[in-house]
């Protein structure tokens, strides 16, 4: 077994331990840094989770058995300092509290602390800041890219978190990286809808009210498809999109509103029990280097339609079979993908579970954990436990997720 780091944002809330969730202090979040340490306790690996907080004036150190999570500070407007405030902190805790080797997710400022820490470090891609910045070019965005190269450069061990991701680097970059894609948490499949039956609507989930997450063309199509279904909904999910948010003020001004219900930020499990719900998840992203939202809706049983050019997105929807390809550029096309599951409930049930089981095949916490252990093992030279030897702790495995 390893002393594993993981150093990133982190849902606190998400991971298992006894820690009671009305004491942690608020952090960056990204479920998938939670299922990642999740697993790695699950398996018997000792996890240091290096973390940090806007909310906190010292840093701290909790601890719950063999979980330690070291949370930094973090000050307003770190672009401006180009994050050095938060690298440093970062950094003194890694070496305060070390660990065997170091999974840095995202190709910023928790990666820059990692590799300056001097402990083997494998970096996680899981955007590609120039093509981020090229479709939404501003001061921010362009400090985000000048990180992301150093850290690349730095990189000796790169994952890529899917093949499109892998074919967007430099030739000399993939050189020095590997494709690993994002997974799910077994318990995400026990995941039902409220009531156990599907409401009258569809979602979207999107974390932003940007050019590049599209959701102003998702309103105008479906008020489009309203027309051949008045009675349905669309409920709109995640940062932005709160009552009085932008997507609420947007579609006020654009007569786009009608049928809306503008949901907003939820926790994980209510977003994961929203979509469960829903006859059909629109995400009509201009890019996803991987889709964490089509992913999730495909596990919990919600029909999904993705864009035809958006990144990763027609490899994760096996390129139609696992749910409805469009032109997310067009209204008409998002429309018509609508209209579609939502007027032919043989063709929606077909394809849940088809989904359910391409995921499954390919995206499980099974596959996916064995590949990041495997590397992990060979950076350190250690010879890898053989399955049978893997510990999987009963209480842990069968763990639910949690509402908070």
């Amino acid at each position: 077994m390893m002393t594993v780091g993981v150093c990133g944002p982190v849902d606190l809330k998400l991971l298992h331990w006894d820690i009671p969730k009305n004491s942690l202090p608020l952090t960056n979040t990204f479920p998938l840094t939670s299922y990642f340490v999740n697993a790695l306790l699950k398996r018997g690996h000792e996890v240091i989770v290096y973390t940090n907080s806007p909310d906190i004036t010292e840093p701290q150190v909790l601890k719950s058995g063999k979980l330690t999570v070291c949370v930094s500070r973090e000050k307003k407007q770190p672009g401006r300092r180009f994050f050095n405030f938060e690298v440093e902190d970062l950094k003194r805790m890694i070496k305060a509290h070390p660990a065997e080797v170091i999974s840095a997710f995202w190709t910023y400022e928790y990666a820059l602390a990692a590799l300056g820490s001097g402990i083997p470090t494998i970096v996680n891609i899981h955007d590609v800041a120039l093509k981020i910045l090229l479709k939404q070019f501003d001061p921010f965005r362009l400090v985000r890219w000048m990180m992301n190269y150093r850290v690349i450069r730095k990189s000796d061990v790169l994952v890529a978190n899917s093949d499109y991701t892998y074919k967007q680097l430099s030739a000399a970059t993939r050189a020095k990286t590997i494709v690993i894609p994002n997974f799910y948490p077994d318990e995400l499949e026990t995941i039902k809808a409220p009531g156990g039956t599907k409401g009258n609507y569809i979602v979207a989930s999107s974390n932003g009210f940007t050019k590049r997450k599209n959701i102003h063309l998702a309103l105008e199509a479906f008020q489009k498809a309203r027309k051949k279904f008045p009675d349905v909904a669309l409920h709109l999910v995640g940062v932005d999109m709160q009552k009085d948010g932008p997507a609420n003020q947007y579609a006020l001004s654009k007569g786009l509103a009608n049928g809306v219900r503008f949901v907003g930020p939820l926790p994980n499990l209510k977003v994961l029990e929203e979509v469960a719900g829903a006859k059909v998840l629109v995400c009509p992203s201009m890019e996803e280097s991987f889709g964490m939202a089509l992913l999730e809706a495909m596990v919990v049983g919600t029909a999904v339609i993705g864009g035809e050019k958006s990144g990763f997105v027609p490899t994760l929807l096996d390129n139609g079979k696992a749910g409805i390809l469009c032109d997310i550029y067009s209204p008409d096309s998002m429309a018509d993908a609508i209209t579609k599951l939502l007027g032919d409930e043989e063709l929606r049930l077909n394809m849940e579970q088809t989904a359910q089981q391409f995921v499954r095949n390919n995206f499980s916490e099974e596959i996916v954990l064995r590949q990041h252990l495997a590397l992990m093992y060979k950076l350190l030279s250690k010879t890898e436990p053989t399955p049978e030897k893997e510990l999987i702790k009963p209480e842990l495995e069968s763990k639910k997720i949690e509402i908070y």
